[in-house]
């Protein structure tokens, strides 16, 4: 019976969609917000934890059995990123998002990924990577000198000399263990470029040694050291010359199960003549056939003495493949051949008709590479024409019967010539057939492949390729059925080194690559991605993930991963297994940083401890193929008349079966909601999932528990606001009785105090708003109620006089203002005594000092309180009336010179001077009384001359003036 991809839960908030499915190594969930939308109210809460910690860009979320951990959410519009945060409730989480166009639906999309350093304290490049039917991954790479992260029990866990040792490390499917870890090398060069699994989880390398004391086993199918002239591969002397390696590790690491050279006279194992991408020297590919099969290879030899089995074509000069099968313990070669021409010819990948097969040989294996000859020494049964090339590569496919190892068939060998240059990495099976099978390739060109459908997904121009081949073993022929290009939409250079390529049970082809430094042209700016795409930005120097839908009509997932250092390969292979899932071997932190993404915290290493370079293994689940159902009842208990819903992170399901047990069947093309039982009661709900597209199935079942209807809570509070305790009885009750609960789970928490029980009696802590909160938890219905209040007690009485009184007051009127806080609720103004109202402000228009007071009165607890301050209150008035004659005839009228004030002077003087400056008079008293006389006489009538001059708090006055006297 079939199984759920996902689900979707309509309106979990007004116009917001929730869509829950299995994803990259786990479950994965959107937000789906609809034009008009709001993002702020979505909460995500979380039950059953004992802790939430929430970063801006991760929430750690602390359980009784461990920490998980969810990566900042992406959040899109399109091909658009919009800025998403975490923000942090109690137990709850919320989404922070930037500015975004609201008429556009937006996406919010959490990701889950592992990745793991090999943690070497040394430099340690990455070249490959693998993985057994556990799901454990291999990596494997070079490690300049002490430091490799070994374990003991490992085969070997000393560095052998030379400059550089291959080093293998085996981590567990969650990234959290290093099982075992071991050396790989002898005295000089050792590398590994290709590996792979047996079903008992064994595992075979391939690669490339300039050691004479390589570690063979004693039964080997050579022991000795062939060598050759000195050469540089890439930038690396080897002195004395390579040739291959092939060895197997025992699934628990402990054992050299088996291991030979493979070389002849002259080097083996790299190629110096075709090689394109940084790290092409170092291709080639070993599958092991599974049930108890051989293991094939395939590489690139410059040798003439590269041993071969007879019926197989001979060396025929200059840089030829080849291809070469051992028994498991590499003690016996089956078969081996050279595949080649007068010219270069390098072989990269190869294919088995039938890897899942038996104790017996493939009976056909395919092989891709390059070629730059036009000549054919292949004696090939059908297609031997090799176009002739333009001068630089041309992509070389071959088809060799192997059904007697006594007398092999190459049945077809074929060229595919661009107008400049073009070769295939890669070649995968999409489904084998008796007399035809048609498998797909990837490669780079620099010419004018076009793709065969202008309704393919892809970019036209572009540099990259998918072909897809049939070949007829009875007319012994390659077809080319169709080819689709992608890329940036130039193939000025080309973008990607292809590292690893998948077509599963279902047609979807899977390519990984990567580009930029160190990469000799191209970068990864400018591709295709999808809306789901795990990063949406590069620096130009990351991996590129694709995966197309069997039509290649549209990509599920187009994708950038890396980081603000340069990720590439220094060669080898990686795989996808037949899931979709990618096992990249990654060459990470050169410069000595950890940049590259390293999930989940308990991954065995997140750090690069090296002064540069880290060897880092991806693992990375893109999409599952077959029909999987993983359901999730939520909740699994629950209580009538409430309904449930179903958490499906199943994969490729587009049908569903539902058979309820009470009676019902439902049958959905989409995804489940939710069904509602009539009757309490213990459930067994049986599923079946189809792949529609595959034509594939799956059953599961899970229980429900329906039990009776929920019986909710009240919150009783009994408290006095005016107390100044502030003390608080809180009791939680039934809605149906009123009664005290008794059986469901609860925690309250009064300002960060918790408790547990029923009834609670607390003294809040502080005046004003305390917040309280209460959880409750019904574990027979599964249903949590949760209440926030906020008591609030009297807070501390606060009053004052505000003024804005001078010292000389020139004004009018002085306001003087009450503030008084939210205790009160009245107050009235108090004048030396005497109620003067209640206006807001007060206005005194008189000099004086007066006692002002605030009365503030509490009506809800029945207080005042009053605050009395005392001001000196001055008007500056006018300072002086100074006449300007006097006449001292003793009339009784103006007989006397004077001043007239209203001011307080606190220093006063008068001089009167003569028309020649004769002082006739002077004074300091302010009431003084002068009758003209001087000298004891009256003065003469004429013009006389003043000079006045007095202080206040108003500071200084002077007036100078003219007094007549006459009479």
């Amino acid at each position: 019976m079939p199984s759920f991809h996902g689900i979707i839960a309509q309106d979990v908030y007004p116009g917001i969609d929730l869509k829950v499915y299995a994803a990259t190594g786990g479950m994965k969930y959107d937000w789906i917000v609809h034009p008009g939308a709001d993002p702020s109210v979505i909460v995500q809460e979380y039950g059953g934890i004992e802790g939430l910690d929430v970063l801006p860009k991760k929430v750690k979320i602390r359980t009784a059995i461990g920490t998980l951990e969810e990566e900042m959410p992406y959040a899109y519009q399109g091909s658009k990123e919009v800025r998403a945060r975490y923000q942090r409730g109690k137990d709850e989480v919320r989404i922070n998002l930037g500015a975004y166009d609201q008429s556009q639906t937006l996406t919010i999309d959490p990701i889950y990924i592992f990745s793991t350093y090999s943690g070497s304290q040394a430099d340690n490049f990455g070249y490959t990577a693998t993985f057994d039917d556990n799901g454990n991954a291999f990596g494997g790479g070079i490690v300049f000198g002490t430091g490799y992260p070994v374990v003991l029990g490992s085969y070997d866990i000393s560095y052998n000399g030379g400059f550089f040792d291959g080093a293998i490390s085996k981590f567990s499917a969650d990234g959290s263990q290093l099982l075992w870890s071991a050396y790989l090398g002898g005295n000089n060069l050792d590398q590994p470029h290709s590996m792979d699994c047996d079903e008992n989880g064994n595992l075979y390398v391939m690669g490339l040694t300039g050691s004479s004391d390589f570690a063979v086993t004693a039964n080997a199918n050579d022991t000795t050291f062939g060598g050759g002239n000195s050469a540089i591969a890439e930038y690396y002397t080897l002195a004395n010359g390579s040739d291959m390696y092939v060895s197997a590790i025992s699934a628990d690491g402990t054992q050299l199960l088996g291991s030979t050279f493979l070389g002849g006279e002259n080097n083996e194992g790299f190629n110096d003549s075709l090689r394109f991408n940084y790290g092409d020297s170092f291709r080639g590919e070993i599958e092991v056939q599974r049930d108890g099969g051989p293991v094939y290879l395939v590489a690139t030899a410059d040798s003439s003495g590269y041993p071969i089995t007879p019926g197989a074509t001979d060396y025929q000069g200059g840089l030829d493949g080849v291809l070469s099968v051992f028994s498991r313990n590499m003690d016996s070669l089956f078969y081996s051949t050279y595949v080649g021409t007068e010219g270069n010819e390098a072989l990269y990948s190869l294919s088995l008709t039938s890897k899942e097969g038996n104790t017996q040989n493939s009976s056909r294996v395919f092989v891709a590479g390059a070629i730059n000859s036009s000549e054919s020494h292949l004696s090939a049964v059908g297609d031997s024409l090799l176009l002739t090339s333009s001068g630089n590569h041309s992509a070389l496919l071959g088809a060799i019967d192997l059904r007697d190892y006594s007398a092999p068939i190459l049945e077809a060998i074929h060229s595919s010539t661009d107008t400049a240059y073009n070769q295939h990495f890669f070649i995968e099976p999409n489904t084998p057939g008796d007399t035809t099978t048609v498998f797909t390739v990837v490669g780079q060109h620099k010419g004018g492949l076009l793709a065969s459908d202008t309704n393919f997904w892809g970019q036209p121009g572009s540099a990259q390729y998918f072909m897809e081949f049939t070949f007829d073993s009875v007319a012994g022929a390659f077809t080319n059925n169709r080819t689709l290009v992608f890329g940036d939409s130039s193939h000025t250079t080309v973008d990607l080194s292809p590292t690893a390529l998948l077509v599963d049970d279902c047609g979807n082809t899977y390519f990984s690559g990567w580009g930029g430094s160190p990469n000799t042209e191209g970068n990864t700016n400018g591709l295709a991605l999808t809306p789901n795409a795990v990063r949406t930005t590069t620096d130009g120097r990351d991996f590129y993930f694709l995966v197309l839908d069997p039509s290649w009509r549209s990509a599920r997932l187009a994708t950038y991963y890396g980081s603000s250092s340069r990720e590439h390969v220094d060669g080898g292979t990686s795989r996808f297994d037949k899931k979709g899932r990618i096992y990249q071997g990654v060459c990470a932190g050169c410069g000595g940083n950890s940049a590259y993404p390293a999930f989940p915290s308990t991954a065995y290493s997140t750090t690069n401890n090296s002064t540069n370079c880290n060897l880092a293994v991806t693992v990375i689940d893109m999409d599952i193929q077959n029909a999987r159902l993983e359901l999730t009842p939520d909740p699994p208990v629950f209580c009538i008349p409430n309904s449930f819903n179903i958490l499906d992170s199943s994969s490729n399901v587009q049908a569903y079966t539902i058979d309820w047990d009470d009676g019902n069947v439902s049958l959905d093309t989409g995804f489940i909601t939710s069904h509602i039982y009539d009757t309490p009661g213990t459930y067994n709900v049986q599923v079946i999932g189809q792949d529609t597209v595959c034509d594939t199935w799956d059953t599961t079942t899970f229980t429900l528990q329906v039990n009776p209807a929920y019986d909710s809570v009240w919150i009783d509070y009994s408290y006095d606001y005016c107390d100044p305790s502030r003390q608080v009885l809180a009791t939680a009750r039934l809605v149906s009785d009123s009664s005290i609960v008794t059986d469901y789970e609860l925690e309250w928490d009064f300002a960060g105090v918790n408790f547990s029980s029923a009834q609670v009696q607390f003294n809040m802590p502080v005046p004003g708003a305390n917040p309280v909160s209460f959880n409750v938890l019904d574990t027979n219905c599964n249903i949590t109620q949760l209440f926030e209040d906020t008591l609030v007690f009297r807070i501390p009485p606060f009053m004052q006089i505000n003024t804005s009184l001078e010292e000389c007051e020139t004004r009018e009127s002085v306001d003087f203002n009450a503030i008084l806080n939210a205790t009160y609720q009245g107050f009235e103004w108090l004048v030396d005594g005497q109620v003067a109202g209640n206006s807001n402000p007060l206005q005194i228009s008189q000099s004086g000092i007066y006692d002002i007071s605030i009365v503030g009165y509490d009506s809800i607890c029945g207080t005042s309180d009053t605050l009395t301050e005392s001001f000196d209150v001055y008007f500056a008035g006018e300072a002086f009336t100074v006449p300007n004659f006097v006449t001292p005839n003793n009339d009784g009228i103006n007989d006397a010179f004077l001043v007239n004030t209203s001011e307080n002077w606190d220093d006063f003087h008068l001089i009167v001077h003569n028309r020649w400056g004769v002082k006739v008079f002077e004074t300091t008293v302010i009431s003084f009384e002068w009758g003209a006389d001087y000298d004891e006489k009256i003065l003469a009538p004429g013009v006389y001359f003043y000079q006045l001059k007095a202080t206040n708090r108003c500071g200084d006055i002077t007036e100078d003036g003219v007094l007549h006297i006459i009479y």
